[in-house]
């Protein structure tokens, strides 16, 4: 038995359904055909040259990115600069490109309850609950009340990378936020629930100027790391996809480092 592109398709859609996606994202097919017998299996937080040439060296032609190839327009494509020469080289070698962006940051086992387990937190409700089973973010209550600063070690020893503090580092906190990606726009709403910290990424200036006015507390790490844990789950979920099929093909973790280099 093989499967086909379209039958990865309608399985994401099962786990992460694409009617919750954001009306402006970009999820779903990218690149290739639906109808494509798959050989194998690379995923990846973005879709990259590099992810692209390890799929063609180890024989696999359909690659799973949480990112989106396509999110703001395009007016033309050069073979020779970014992003044509990606586009070109995965036409060139008959790749296909799945993308599922905002619907995995949405469900329940998504990007911020995959980040939260990286850091063994127990998880409650989401942030922000849009229906049943489905938001932004985590809220996690700490097994024991912690300094700021801390819980920021915590984190940077857990992640292995670079980690950003808005706030006092001698403040003890308890209950606190996570989200996975770009997560400042529900400082609002954890204010509203009596929250005063979150974990997240790409906070701008401006924003964590007024949060530590407010007293609003901030671990900032890497955006792509902090997606890249529901890719785990995700690897896990497919296999056992694969499993029930009867079917044996090979799923690779890309691996992708930080864009950001602290010197």
């Amino acid at each position: 038995m093989s499967l086909k592109v379209k039958d990865f398709y309608q399985f994401l859609d099962t786990l992460a359904p694409l009617r919750i996606a954001e009306k402006k994202d970009s999820n779903g097919l990218q690149i290739g055909s639906f109808e494509a017998v798959v050989s194998g299996i690379v995923l990846a937080v973005n879709p990259s040259l590099s992810l692209f040439k390890e799929a063609v060296k180890r024989g696999y032609n359909l690659a799973i990115t949480h990112h989106p190839m396509f999110y703001q327009p395009l007016y033309s494509l050069n073979w020779d600069e970014y992003p044509g020469n990606l586009i070109s080289f995965a036409i060139e070698n008959k790749l296909n490109l799945l993308s599922w962006h905002t619907p995995l940051d949405k469900v329940s086992f998504g990007v911020s309850e995959a980040l939260a387990r990286a850091f063994d937190f127990e998880t409650e409700d989401f942030v922000l609950k849009e229906e049943e089973g489905f938001g932004y973010g985590k809220v996690v209550k700490l097994k024991n009340c912690v300094k700021l600063e801390a819980l920021a070690k915590k984190v940077k020893e857990t992640l292995k990378t670079w980690v950003m503090l808005v706030g006092d580092p001698d403040k003890e906190v308890e209950k606190i936020a996570i989200c996975g990606g770009a997560g400042g726009f529900l400082k609002e709403y954890l204010k509203g629930k009596g929250i005063n910290t979150l974990i997240t990424s790409d906070v701008k200036y401006h924003q964590a100027f007024s949060a530590l006015e407010e007293g609003f507390n901030f671990i900032l790490i890497d955006h792509g790391i902090s997606e890249s844990f529901v890719l785990r789950v995700l690897k896990e979920k497919i296999e056992n996809f694969l499993a029930e099929k009867k079917v044996n093909l090979g799923i690779y973790l890309h691996k992708e480092e930080s864009p950001y280099k602290i010197i």
